[in-house]
């Protein structure tokens, strides 16, 4: 656990230096940030593909002795991943689409909107590290057939990243102004920053819950049906808010509709947690 995260703190240096490297010294502009998010990327993904292919004790190659194509194992690497993908590609969807609800109501909300989102992304942070450990840890016992440790493990860590984002969220709340001050000088942009990432920073718990417990719900192999909440929440619950709050409340009814469906997300998970049928190891 320690590894992938000196590697990923690593890229987020390196696109750093990546950035101003072709921003500012090539003068490249945006295609420059494109090109440095790239290069940061790909360089640590190198790097992971070093240190597991030679470096690993369980996972590094030897060559082909005892290398072996196993379709048992394939097609349960593809049934457990393929929810986890779909979800991915369609949450990237949802978020192009509150985008495109966002454009209409002119630059100062668009800026707010993305600033916003980028000061909160401090706030979950610390879940989504709790859910790579809830993973590990459930998967282990549950690989070892403990069903005590698995729901140990499973609570110990929901509660864990419950707690981590509520003290994030409380922080945020009072720290936001100055963040948004440093970020950018234009004062209306600041203030509606400011406004619309406090309504959604009193989901910070709930979010927690649905994030940690979902990290948990992998560990025992239950990908499925979590990916299809998720799916249901972020385009039915989300996006139908949005489109409705959006025409009196504009940019601050896009994110109650956030926060609403946080609360709803974490809700489910956690109902998930406690009452979905367990999987044999």
């Amino acid at each position: 656990m320690k590894l992938p995260g000196i590697l990923n703190a690593l890229m987020c240096f390196l696109d750093i230096v990546f950035n101003f490297l072709f921003i500012f010294v090539l003068n490249l502009g945006v295609k420059g940030a494109a090109l440095g998010s790239a290069c940061s990327a790909l360089s640590v993904a190198l790097l992971f593909l070093y240190f597991t292919l030679f470096k690993s004790e369980y996972l590094k190659f030897s060559g082909y002795k005892g290398f072996f194509f196993d379709e048992n194992v394939i097609k349960k690497a593809v049934k457990l991943a393929a929810p986890v993908a779909l979800e991915s590609s369609a949450f990237s969807g949802a978020l192009v689409v509150v985008t495109r609800i966002v454009s209409p109501l002119g630059a100062v909300s668009l800026a707010a909107n993305s600033f916003a989102t980028t000061a909160e992304s401090l706030c979950y942070m610390p879940g989504y590290g709790i859910s790579e450990a809830a993973t590990t840890l459930v998967g282990q016992s549950f690989g070892a057939k403990r069903r005590d440790l698995v729901c140990s493990f499973s609570w110990i860590t929901v509660f864990y990243g419950i707690f981590l984002m509520t003290v994030s969220g409380l922080a945020m709340f009072f720290a936001c102004p100055l963040i948004f001050k440093f970020i950018t000088p234009d004062p209306a942009i600041r203030a509606l920053s400011v406004e619309v990432l406090r309504i959604e920073l009193f989901a910070e718990p709930l979010f927690g819950a649905s994030i940690v417990a979902m990290g948990a719900l992998r560990g025992k192999g239950d990908t499925f049906v979590p990916s299809i909440l998720n799916l249901f929440s972020l385009w039915v619950v989300r996006l139908s808010l949005s489109f409705i709050l959006v025409k009196n409340y504009a940019l601050k009814g896009i994110w109650l509709a956030m926060a609403v469906e946080l609360c709803f997300r974490g809700l489910m998970m956690l109902a998930r947690l406690a009452f979905g049928k367990n999987k044999k190891a």
